[in-house]
């Protein structure tokens, strides 16, 4: 992608990273938005992905109910809590706004049309047994995150339900766009190795595995971890969920790496679903000014086609 409206490109992007990040420079340029200049170490770069003062003209948001959600997080950020404000207001490639633009409208169809949400999210996740969904949040993590695994990683999404024979139930989510699920491990090794041997859903050898690194305790493995112990905590049935692009190239490597390592019992607890499947299923059931929104969510981030012809 030349300089030009769209901003400059990145040379350490991937061909993939740099679909998405040209998709949302179309769209910065859509909503006539100015490039907000990133400072390198040599210089200051202008990726078409940065915007400015999105702090207060919500452009990042696809409704305005989703920027005064946002907003309203940030102004009561807990300690804990990971939020970042810059990356969540300003900048257009990140998973973190992407999230509460699918979730926000979930959401806030629970709170108005609960049994109009079930059914969307059902059709729209039909591996889950959903009665009843109860609940949708985000950038959720555990109060008491250090009593089960010490590790402070948020939930993306959360959709707590009801199955059919009436058991709390949770699928947490790990929404990515550009990223990969990453590669930072566990802070405290000692600490997941005895929630490990409690839970008793890894492979026996799993242990031997990790002391000897042959087995790295990274993103995809500590997302898991949190999720089962907090499950165990409430008394609910966990589930994980990895939600991405179809063409993400990394996500199903990075999943059969988790389950490859897992009980048989517990793999089925494992998922991952395309975007483009989530989005279409909550479109078949969903209500008209919902539809617009999800509409505009997949123009945004997955037409895919616009940016191929700008690269």
């Amino acid at each position: 992608m030349k300089q030009n409206i769209y901003g400059e490109p990145y040379a350490g992007d991937s061909k993939f990273v740099a679909l998405c990040r040209c998709l949302q420079s179309i769209y910065r340029v859509e909503i006539n938005q100015k490039i907000r200049g990133y400072v390198g170490k040599d210089r200051v770069y202008y990726f078409g992905n940065y915007i400015e003062d999105g702090e207060h003209s919500g452009a990042n948001f696809l409704e305005d109910y989703i920027f005064e959600y946002a907003k309203f997080r940030v102004d009561n950020r807990r300690k804990y809590e990971t939020i970042e404000s810059d990356r969540l207001f300003n900048n257009l490639l990140s998973s973190q706004p992407m999230a509460f633009n699918l979730f926000c409208p979930l959401r806030k169809m629970v709170e108005c049309c609960p049994d109009v949400a079930t059914d969307a999210i059902r059709t729209a996740l039909p591996m889950y047994r959903i009665a009843k969904v109860t609940d949708v949040d985000l950038e959720f993590i555990p109060s008491n995150y250090k009593e089960l695994t010490g590790d402070k990683s948020a939930m993306d999404a959360i959709i707590r339900f009801e199955d059919d024979h009436g058991k709390s139930c949770f699928i947490a989510i790990e929404t990515k766009y550009s990223e990969n699920l990453g590669t930072n491990e566990a802070s405290t090794k000692d600490r997941a190795i005895d929630v490990i041997k409690e839970l008793q859903c890894f492979n026996a050898e799993v242990e031997q595995r990790i002391n000897s690194e042959d087995v790295k305790l990274t993103q995809i493995y500590r997302n898991f971890l949190l999720s089962e112990a907090y499950g165990r905590s409430v008394d609910a049935e966990s589930y994980s969920l990895i939600l991405a692009p179809a063409i993400h190239p990394s996500t199903e490597r990075e999943v059969q790496s988790l389950c490859v390592e897992l009980r048989d019992d517990f793999k089925r607890k494992v998922h991952s679903l395309s975007l483009e499947s989530f989005v279409d299923g909550l479109l078949s059931k969903c209500p008209e000014g919902y539809k617009q929104t999800f509409e505009k969510f997949k123009d945004r981030y997955l037409n895919f086609g616009k940016a191929s012809n700008i690269l």
